[in-house]
């Protein structure tokens, strides 16, 4: 959501774990968070203790609450390991990827995608702040729902400072329908970060129309393909890309450690 983060490895026996601090996530939660962004534990049969005990001392350290670690779906073995550590599963991921963007077809509504400006931010940051219900701190029952809302709010706003994320609006009829938070990567290809409709809007075959029209716009620009990053517990979401033609070559799985001070 903003600069990247400094990794801290920690590497004994043959393993290793890279951890970070996520300082957006701290700011709305109250409280230090991290992330396991790669843990690798070595060859079977190898001892996993001693680079646990490291990131153990770290997060002591930085008085960490909440971690968060996402897996291959078949990593059955680091996160069973995980779980040996007091991390529980939250949720399954998809990433779905769409290539071959020239076969589209029209939208069904005339929406205009224009780049949002700050005078936008306002009505956006109320769209995130309501359209998400399925993201994985709310799927977390530790952690309040307020703040997780907050989140995706908080979100929009860091994404108009922070290149090369850019916040597009979406408008039928003159009325904000919808954003998408999208980044061009160096092979060409797109990143969908954040994509929502107005709740009020929803049910209405807009998401289908607004859909089609980005990757139309992609198409126009050049894109290779299209990424982006959903919910397993997101079933709308699930049949609305694979309606489009998006496949979905793989398939996560999110963990949390969450230690509550207060108890």
């Amino acid at each position: 959501m903003t600069s990247p983060p400094d990794i801290v490895r920690h590497s004994a026996d043959g393993a290793e774990l890279d951890a970070f601090l996520v300082p957006w996530d701290t700011d709305i939660f109250g409280f230090p968070v991290a992330q396991i962004s790669q843990l690798d534990l070595g060859p079977p049969g190898t001892s996993s203790s001693a680079v646990f005990d490291s990131f153990e001392t770290w997060c002591s350290s930085h008085d960490v609450r909440l971690v968060s670690c996402r897996l291959d779906h078949t990593r059955i073995r680091e996160s069973m390991e995980l779980e040996a550590h007091g991390f529980r599963f939250v949720e399954i991921v998809y990433e779905p990827r769409r290539d071959g963007l020239g076969d589209v077809p029209s939208p069904g509504h005339d929406i205009e995608v224009t780049d949002a400006t700050q005078a936008d931010l306002p009505a956006i940051a109320a769209i995130a702040a309501t359209a998400f219900t399925t993201g994985r701190f709310l799927l977390d029952p530790r952690l309040p729902p307020d703040l997780s809302h907050r989140r995706y709010a908080s979100w929009v706003r860091s994404a108009f400072t922070a290149p090369p994320q850019r916040v597009l609006k979406a408008e039928s009829a003159g009325e904000l329908v919808g954003f998408f938070i999208v980044e061009r990567r160096d092979d060409a290809s797109v990143y969908w970060h954040l994509t929502a409709v107005a709740p009020e809007q929803q049910g209405r075959g807009i998401g289908l129309s607004l859909w089609r029209t980005m990757l139309r716009r992609h198409a126009a620009e050049g894109a290779t393909f299209v990424e982006t990053t959903i919910s397993g517990h997101n079933l709308a979401a699930i049949n609305l890309y694979a309606r489009l033609g998006f496949a979905f070559p793989s398939a996560g799985m999110t963990l949390h450690r969450f230690v509550d001070r207060a108890s």
